[in-house]
């Protein structure tokens, strides 16, 4: 029986893409907001990634909450095959679309980081090998996905074990903390940060999530999030080094805090009471994985064009431009992605009769 489809949440991916959109083209455009995009900007880039992992892990704890009760190789086949014709076909295809647009030169070592970007499994040991830009995420969430099914069957075993899980994942979160403290910045400590361990703990409580039992809605968290997200993110912050406050200390679990209530808002809600408005989250929510891909492409692009014909844009007419057509495109490019997730299905069903 097919799961009810959660509309309340695919407004929340849509959004969050959009916002991530507006993070990278305020950063990309030196735009000052609150002492040079600091207190907004610097806060949605970074947890709009986390609600992602967030809305990742409940997807995947909504559909699979009663599966992997045994660890089957044709079970392990068929998700593994699904993720892989989710992601693989627009990232893949990006990625080669990368050495045009960037003008890499075609050498071993092009090629070797290639090989490992098609396989989705550089995030196993380094995010920062993929060729996107943001998309060292993608490269953590399939490192998400590869431990995915036994960490469930464990805590299908025994319920302790999720607890165990949480706790493991916590404590690689306060380690990745204490690391980051002996860097100047963000940048300078972002290949600790950027690993998948530090982001897991996200991915885990969505997995729990849909297995909370049943509780009542209540608008509270909404508004305690949204409150949280705003206010916080000012404790013991560092001089010029914003973006390292924010993903350590108090600020971190005040942040995080913010979007899984947030989430947890959403999941609950399930659907708007306006089908129009249901239908257009899902709209917005078929897009959201393009849109984050694309968008630095298309604001590559739009820049040199303009750098071309020696042409000036402010960013309230670069904004709105790499947005919609962002969004335009990545529509036409979700029939291209339905294609390989329709092909992924057909595989299974021919190796399930074979």
């Amino acid at each position: 029986m097919a799961k009810q489809r959660i509309y309340s949440l695919d407004a929340v991916r849509g959004i969050s893409a959009l916002l991530i959109v507006f993070y990278h083209v305020s950063f990309w455009q030196n735009r000052d907001m609150f002492d040079g995009g600091s207190y907004v900007t610097q806060k949605l880039g970074i947890y709009m990634v986390a609600l992602f992992y967030l809305l990742s892990g409940i997807s995947m704890g909504y559909i699979y909450q009663d599966k992997f009760t045994s660890l089957k190789s044709t079970e392990l086949k068929a998700f593994y095959l699904k993720r892989y014709f989710r992601i693989a076909p627009l990232y893949c295809l990006l990625c080669v679309l990368s050495i045009w647009v960037y003008s890499k030169t075609i050498d071993a070592a092009l090629l070797s980081r290639l090989a490992a970007n098609f396989s989705l499994l550089f995030g196993l040991v380094e995010p920062g090998y993929s060729m996107l830009t943001g998309g060292w995420s993608i490269g953590v969430e399939f490192f998400f996905y590869v431990f995915f099914p036994f960490l469930l069957w464990l805590s299908l075993r025994n319920k302790y074990w999720s607890v165990l899980v949480l706790l493991a994942l916590g404590a690689f979160v306060v380690i990745t903390a204490v690391l980051l403290e002996k860097y100047p910045s963000l940048p300078a400590g972002w290949k600790i940060y950027s690993y998948p361990l530090n982001h897991f703990l996200y991915f885990w409580i969505g997995v729990m999530i849909p297995r909370i039992k049943p509780m009542k809605n209540h608008w509270g968290y909404l508004v305690l999030g949204l409150l949280l997200f705003i206010l916080s993110g000012w404790v013991n912050v560092r001089d010029k080094n914003y973006a390292l406050s924010i993903v350590t200390g108090l600020n971190r679990v005040l942040l995080s805090v913010s979007v899984i209530l947030v989430v947890l808002y959403f999941y609950l809600k399930v659907k708007f009471k306006s089908d129009w408005l249901n239908h257009w989250s899902d709209w917005l929510a078929s897009v959201s994985f393009s849109l984050y891909l694309l968008h630095p492409f298309v604001y590559f692009l739009l820049m040199k064009f303009l750098a071309a014909n020696k042409l000036s844009w402010p960013f309230w007419y670069v904004f709105p431009f790499v947005l919609v057509a962002t969004v335009l495109i990545g529509r036409l490019v979700y029939q291209y992605e339905k294609y390989f997730v329709d092909l992924g299905g057909k595989l299974l069903k021919k190796s399930k009769v074979n």
